[in-house]
């Protein structure tokens, strides 16, 4: 008798966390594919707009070619208070799972600003010995834990698209180092990232957009 409660408790537990994530995935789904397929979009255009300036800006003025991506954070700000806006207006509920979703997010944007702000600050201490060169790093660091952030959450949600993307930005990653050590070419860093944006994050996003409509 103890045995039998025993199994049944068990197949509770697992299908109560299999609901969890269903309707997490749902949710998800639901709330999360506009998101995507807006920063997909403002990141790509950034990147380009990036490789224009670093291809047409004067040698001393390619410097400030960077400075186009200050509009992430008033982009942040404005998605930010679009969301919290939905929230408060009973436009969706969050479990566990969908914090879990939202927290991982926000510590690769956390991630992201402290590995920038430290590469400015160790590039002004290394001024004298070439300190610039940490700044070749910031591509490929993000890529890498953007592709982290997109395999965790495909794994938690079961949406391969976003597997796909992490693996896709993970390669983006290394060719990003490839290209500085075959054409020492920093703006076409910034092609590759807008390549990883339309498979990592604008594809994803408008296949979410297209599954969610089954539970509309």
């Amino acid at each position: 008798m103890k045995t039998t409660e025993k199994e049944l408790n068990e197949q509770e537990s697992l299908r109560l966390i299999t609901d969890m994530i269903t309707q997490a995935k749902e949710r998800f789904q639901q709330k999360n594919g506009n998101g995507i397929i807006f920063w997909g979009y403002a990141i790509m255009v950034l990147a380009l707009a990036d490789f224009v300036l670093l291809q047409t800006l004067e040698e001393e003025s390619r410097r400030y070619a960077f400075l186009v991506w200050a509009c992430v954070l008033p982009l942040f700000a404005v998605h930010y208070f679009l969301e919290a806006r939905k929230v408060r207006h009973g436009a969706y509920a969050a479990n566990h799972l969908d914090k879990v979703i939202g927290q991982t997010w926000m510590a690769l944007l956390i991630t992201a600003m402290i590995f920038v702000a430290a590469s400015f600050i160790l590039a002004g201490v290394f001024r004298e010995s070439h300190g610039w060169i940490i700044f070749l790093l910031i591509n490929p660091a993000i890529m890498s834990i953007t592709g982290l952030s997109l395999f965790l959450n495909g794994k938690i949600c079961r949406f391969r698209p976003f597997m796909y993307g992490a693996i896709v930005f993970w390669a983006g990653a290394l060719i990003s180092a490839l290209i500085m050590m075959a054409w020492n070419m920093l703006s076409l860093q910034f092609l590759v990232l807008a390549t990883c944006m339309i498979f990592g994050f604008i594809i994803p996003g408008h296949i979410l957009n297209r599954e969610a409509k089954q539970y509309v």
